[in-house]
């Protein structure tokens, strides 16, 4: 089975909007994740660190003018003390159980695949965001997971996720965004 290949840097919209996504992005890149967490095998809270990750878990593969660029964080590895297993640190604040992509990707990939294939899901990715991620992929997470969140915004005739702007734009540490939104279409 061949993978997918590897495709051309081709932005539809403002390079300015695609450079926030990756400079937001690459933000986390690097970082060390994996918040304690019980034993999966035995449940029991004995642990010991255990070093990290040999390879670090991709949040996002970014199209860039000189090909696909990773951005992943590092896993934090646990041992338990009671029955000698190795096991990852709790991700659950990044990463949804099992996808090979970090939250914002996965609720983006379901935004765009509740009106489009996952053809054009992938391509749509690619050109208004800069991001790869292979249709099969996006077919996967449709199937995996319920219709994502309706909420959407128009800027520059191109509908985008109230939910991953937020991610962009957004305030982690305080109850209200950067920017209030009063009305469904915007001009930028």
């Amino acid at each position: 089975m061949r993978g997918p290949d590897e495709k051309p840097f081709d932005p539809a919209v403002s390079p300015l909007f695609v450079n926030a996504i990756r400079e937001e992005l690459r933000r986390v890149a690097d970082e060390r994740r994996g918040e304690p967490r019980p034993c999966p095998n035995c449940g029991s809270d004995a642990r010991r660190k255990n070093g990290y990750q040999n390879e670090p878990k991709t949040v996002a593969r970014l199209v860039t003018a000189d090909g696909i660029e990773d951005v992943g964080v590092d896993v934090q590895q646990y041992e338990c003390l009671d029955c000698g297993r190795s096991f990852q640190g709790d991700l659950s604040a990044l990463f949804y159980e099992g996808c090979a992509y970090a939250k914002p990707v996965v609720d983006l990939c379901l935004f765009h695949a509740a009106d489009e294939s996952p053809t054009d899901c992938e391509r749509t990715l690619r050109r208004q965001y800069g991001l790869q991620v292979n249709r099969d992929t996006v077919a996967r997470y449709v199937d995996r997971f319920d219709a994502a969140d309706g909420h959407a915004i128009d800027i520059a005739g191109h509908r985008y996720s109230l939910a991953f702007l937020s991610f962009l734009f957004g305030d982690d540490e305080g109850d209200e965004p950067h920017f209030v939104i009063q009305r469904s279409t915007a001009l930028w």
